[in-house]
């Protein structure tokens, strides 16, 4: 009997570490999922020469999602594609883009992911705007007013609402849509550009948010790199106000400048 107990206790440790195991490679697999997406791709080479593209010339092609131009067609609007023209020669194995076909609907509503909304965002300086294209990384910071009520030693009287000024991150990574007209094309002569507007696709909570800061904040871009992975919250930044800036003197001399001619001598 005192034999068989090590031998129960060793099979029941070994049935729960293949169960731990094979969970974490479960969930490995619905990460690896989440990152990619399918595509429309050429099944065969496609002229301008060609009929209507039918249905058998079209593949599915798995990307991931990082990596995926901004006019891809999702697999699930395959059908957009059937029946219309190419515009230039698409080479088997090539994703076939919305700037790739005639008479295709050049609909934001097909770059939107499953469960996001489109929303425009105007920032309210449009220099690194003018840098952007559509499939960009950015965060976005919002700088905004805080108010603080100062109690006075009279219960009785008002207190004083002190503002005061700070800046932080609303949104630490989202990807740009589209910008100017829906077609990726910029117009900066349109003023559509000029304005700092972009389009990004974001979750409901999320939109609404995004337009509520609008109304409260100036908003600013900032260029990430593609499939970074770092700095993915908002609190690995933080906040910006004037405590920052006071910290900025902390541990500094004062530094006295010479007199005219003295930095000759």
């Amino acid at each position: 009997m005192k034999n068989t107990i090590p031998i129960i206790v060793a099979i029941v440790l070994g049935s729960l570490a293949v169960w731990a195991v094979s969970r974490m490679i479960k969930s490995s697999d619905a990460d690896s999922e989440k990152r990619y997406v399918d595509v429309v791709a050429a099944a065969r080479d496609i002229t301008p020469k060609d009929d209507e593209i039918k249905d058998s010339w079209l593949m599915k092609r798995r990307v991931e999602i990082s990596s995926v131009p901004a006019k891809a067609i999702l697999w699930s609007q395959a059908n957009q594609v059937v029946r219309q023209k190419a515009l230039r020669t698409i080479a088997r194995g090539d994703y076939i883009l919305l700037s790739d076909i005639s008479g295709a609907n050049m609909r934001l509503s097909g770059l939107v992911a499953e469960g996001e909304w489109a929303v425009p965002v105007t920032f309210s300086d449009p220099a690194l705007v003018k840098f952007l294209q559509p499939g960009d990384e950015i965060a976005i910071l919002g700088a905004f007013t805080m108010k603080e009520e100062k109690k006075k030693i009279d219960m009785s009287e008002k207190a004083d609402v002190q503002e005061n000024q700070a800046l932080s991150v609303v949104f630490p990574c989202v990807r740009i849509l589209d910008i100017g007209k829906g077609d990726g094309v910029r117009r900066d002569e349109d003023g559509v550009g000029g304005m700092g507007t972009i389009i990004i696709s974001l979750n409901p909570q999320q939109a609404a948010t995004l337009v509520a800061a609008q109304r409260e904040m100036e908003l600013f871009p900032a260029l990430r790199r593609s499939n970074d992975p770092s700095v993915r919250r908002r609190r690995d930044v933080g906040i910006v106000n004037d405590k920052t800036f006071q910290n900025l003197k902390v541990g500094l001399e004062v530094v006295t400048l010479p007199d005219a001619g003295a930095s000759g001598k």
